[in-house]
This record gives C-alpha cells, sequence and structure tokens, in this order.
C-alpha cells in the first residue's frame, strides 16, 4: 500500500507541472511573449524531468517488491515499513540528483516555437543521458522483471508445493501485471516522443513537435490515472462515499393523519 501511495503521489505531482507547463506555454501564446520568466520555464522543465523519473521508478520499485516478495518471501525485512521508506526515499534521492546535472549544466533550454523548456531534441549526450535515465531504464526493468516472475510462477505450478504459497504467488504476478500494464501504456503513449527524439538524430524534427509529445504525454497520465482508478475498487468506494456524504439531504417531510 506504501508503494501504491508513493506511485500516486508522483502522478499527482507530475500532473501539476505539466498543467503549469500548459499554463505557461498558453499566456505565452496569448501575448506573443518569448522572454518573460525563462528562468521558472527552466525550473518546470527539471520539475517534469524529476518528476516523470520518480514515476517511472516507483513502477519499477513496486515490480521488484512483488518479485522479492515471491522469489525471497522467507525474507520479512523486505516487506517491513521501514525498509520501503527506506526505499522510496532512496528512489527520489537518486532521481533528484540523475536530473541535476542536465540542470545545473544548462541544457535545459527554452525553445520558443513550443513555448517550452527541456534538452532540445538533437543528436548530443545529454538527451541520450535524459532518454535513458528517465525512459527506457525504469520501463525495460519492468518488462524484465514481470518476464522473470511470470516464468518463475511457471516453475512452481510445475513442482510439489503447497496451495498457500501458489496462491500468494499467483497473487502477486497479478499485481505485477497491473504495474507491467501502467507502464506499458506510458511505453505505448509516449511513443510519438521517442519517435521525435529519433527524428533528430538524422535530421530536424517538426516545428511543433514538443506540443504533440506532450499532448500525448498529458493524455498517458490521465490514462494510467483512470486504469489505477479500475484496478483499486477501494478507492471508487471511499469516493462514492464522500460524493454521497457531501450531497444536500433533503428535508424530511411528516404526514400526519387523522387519528394520531
Amino acid at each position: 500500500m506504501l508503494l501504491v501511495c508513493n506511485s500516486s503521489v508522483a502522478i499527482i505531482l507530475s500532473s501539476c507541472v505539466l498543467l503549469k507547463m500548459a499554463i505557461f506555454t498558453l499566456q505565452h501564446d496569448l501575448n506573443q511573449s518569448s522572454e518573460k520568466n525563462l528562468s521558472f520555464c527552466v525550473i518546470l522543465g527539471f520539475l517534469l524531468y524529476a518528476t516523470v523519473s520518480v514515476q517511472n521508478y516507483s513502477y519499477l520499485l513496486t515490480a521488484v517488491y512483488q518479485y522479492m516478495s515471491v522469489v525471497y518471501s522467507n525474507k520479512i525485512m523486505w516487506r517491513t515499513i521501514k525498509i520501503q521508506w527506506c526505499l522510496i526515499i532512496v528512489i527520489w534521492i537518486v532521481c533528484i540528483i540523475d536530473i541535476l546535472p542536465v540542470f545545473v549544466t544548462g541544457q535545459i533550454t527554452y525553445n520558443v516555437n513550443n513555448q517550452s523548456c527541456q534538452v532540445p531534441l538533437r543528436l548530443s549526450l545529454p538527451l541520450i543521458y535524459v532518454a535513458a535515465i528517465i525512459y527506457m531504464i525504469p520501463n525495460s526493468g519492468i518488462v524484465v522483471v514481470y518476464i522473470k516472475l511470470t516464468q518463475y510462477v511457471q516453475q512452481m505450478s510445475s513442482r510439489t508445493i503447497s496451495n498457500n504459497t501458489i496462491f500468494h504467488a499467483r497473487r502477486e504476478l497479478r499485481l505485477l501485471k497491473r504495474t507491467f500494464i501502467l507502464s506499458s501504456t506510458l511505453i505505448v503513449l509516449g511513443l510519438p516522443y521517442m519517435i521525435f527524439n529519433l527524428i533528430s538524430f538524422f535530421t530536424t524534427p517538426p516545428k511543433y513537435d514538443l506540443r504533440i509529445a506532450y499532448i500525448c504525454i498529458d493524455i498517458s497520465v490521465l490514462v494510467v490515472v483512470i486504469i489505477g482508478y479500475c484496478f483499486t475498487p477501494n478507492i471508487g468506494t471511499i469516493i462514492r462515499k464522500i460524493l454521497s456524504r457531501s450531497a444536500p439531504v433533503e428535508p424530511m417531510t411528516i404526514r400526519y393523519t387523522a387519528g394520531t
């Protein structure tokens, strides 16, 4: 549950940064301005990289946790709240530190055509570094963990193992499958951004490439939230209870009949 909350916080933060970046782009489009709040735009670019990185690595952390819960089920220490908190803190620190070199060296620059700030799309080491750190490594790791756990559970089914152990393993595999679906959603909807990256290695990408890419990123965040809601029915129950409590209560009318 703690790891799921961590992923939810990362999604909320990345959504807030995307919303603020969209507002920034809209304001500059309306004002026809490209000189105001550029330092703020660069900070938004850094925050976007950091929060998206935390979101992807939070999914990887959840996948590794589910793998460890099956393969090393005897090691209870791995499942303690203290260890989970330590891992979450380490993930946040590492993700921020990984993006700091790009931010400090001034690689995040303002793009006047797209009214946004990020590492320019061209064949360069900073762009490859950012794409690998934020996108390729965590998502590839989730795919590898999912394949490994699937193979392990299949091998367990062919051996003489207690039903409780197999049930626990299959349950964790189902949970990991949900994480895999979320990661696959981000991979599919992030393809336009990766395609523009590849195009920039050989030729000049389209003029408004980042606008198209950010639309796909916005959609991916929305889809991930919807999928997470579908995978967590308890959240839907809680939301419905809150809405029912906040709804105005109609006044009760008391009818009196003759003889009362």
